[in-house]
């Protein structure tokens, strides 16, 4: 069964809003989108490929479940997710607020970084502030909407953006040195990037909660051990274990 929520609201973007009733809202591409499952993607251009529809998440969950016991409990427990294909910036700036922080706090930056910059789009939402609506801001405009000490690197990010369309033909190792140029730029987050905007299925972000797993359930393993399917493991094992505290 599709897991939309844990697919929208588990990690992978902030941009989504829990509308109530089932339903669930973005700002995004400068227009609001509203889904309450996966057939509401199916026949919007820009959405199909938002949710990666052409990909055969199925088949991956079959393979992965089949690994091993800890893989089949991660995949029956949290049902069918995706990989969302999300805008480069967005992603890179989401998850450098995401750092020493939660999904709710994150949430809450996106929100207000989205209204000190960004632009309206009606109904009282905004869109989330692209690098030219970003240019002007300070240190201490950022650190007044409570990015703290993040906010050095968001103006970095901004300084260095023109590098993430070359990011898309270099291969996986070379992206990674090339993202961690950002300040703030860890492994972690080079790996999400890559992973919810680049669609790079090898990556395999290391948090405190994938650090527990693998610490506990795969002592001798690494990444290696999940592959083809790296990234979608983790995503299982990530949703699965924040599930089981």
């Amino acid at each position: 069964m599709e897991n939309i929520r844990e697919t929208l609201l588990g990690g992978q973007s902030f941009s989504w809003r829990d509308d109530g009733d089932g339903w669930y809202s973005a700002v995004l591409n400068d227009r609001i989108y509203r889904v309450s499952s996966i057939e509401d993607a199916a026949s919007d251009p820009f959405l199909y490929d938002y949710f990666d529809l052409s990909y055969d998440y199925e088949k991956a969950r079959e393979a992965i479940a089949a690994k091993d016991d800890i893989l089949r409990r991660a995949t029956e427990g949290t049902g069918l997710i995706r990989l969302l294909k999300q805008d480069h910036w967005i992603v890179l700036i989401s998850f450098i607020l995401s750092q020493n922080n939660n999904i709710k706090r994150i949430t809450g930056l996106y929100d207000r970084l989205s209204r000190r910059y960004g632009h309206p789009v009606g109904e009282g939402r905004f869109s989330f502030p692209c690098v030219d609506e970003m240019k002007g801001a300070s240190e201490e405009e950022l650190r007044e909407i409570g990015t703290g000490f993040r906010a050095p690197f968001i103006l970095d990010a901004i300084d260095k953006a023109s590098m993430l369309d070359e990011i898309e033909e270099m291969p996986f190792a070379d992206a990674m040195e090339a993202l961690q140029r950002i300040k703030g730029v860890g492994p972690k987050v080079a790996s999400c990037i890559l992973i919810f905007s680049y669609q790079r299925r090898e990556g395999f972000p290391m948090d405190v909660w994938m650090k527990k797993v693998m610490r506990e359930y795969y002592p001798d393993k690494d990444a290696s051990y999940f592959h083809p399917y790296e990234a979608l493991s983790q995503q299982y094992l990530f949703s699965w274990i924040r599930s089981q505290s």
